[in-house]
């Protein structure tokens, strides 16, 4: 396992954690660090769907990401970075480290953003 793998699990296990520890009121509310669509300030919850969509891209192709709840959304961020960091071991090294960084690069945005 490189450094690049042994971050992205830590990381997935930090946004795991912070993305259940959010109760419905905190999930609806934007976050001290939450990104500006231009609109306005992102909801937590919009944020994660953003990073979903994001991880998705990355690794799956760009596939639409079903809304299964909030119930779901830090299984659906551990699948899809899993997905994603499954899909780079079929690539040449460069590529695969490129990728993994690419989700870990998400995944750490995404975590600051929730704070």
């Amino acid at each position: 396992m490189n450094n690049v793998t042994a971050d992205l699990d830590t990381e997935v296990r930090r946004l795991r954690i912070r993305i259940i520890g959010l109760n419905p009121r905190q999930l609806a509310e934007a976050g001290p660090n939450s990104p500006d669509n231009g609109v306005g300030t992102l909801s937590r919850r919009d944020t994660i769907a953003e990073a979903l969509a994001q991880f998705s891209s990355i690794g799956s192709g760009g596939r639409a990401v079903p809304d299964l709840g909030d119930q779901s959304l830090a299984d659906q961020v551990v699948v899809l970075i899993a997905e994603g960091a499954a899909s780079a071991e079929d690539l040449p090294e460069a590529q695969q480290q490129e990728r993994l960084a690419q989700l870990l690069d998400a995944a750490v945005r995404l975590r600051r953003s929730l704070a």
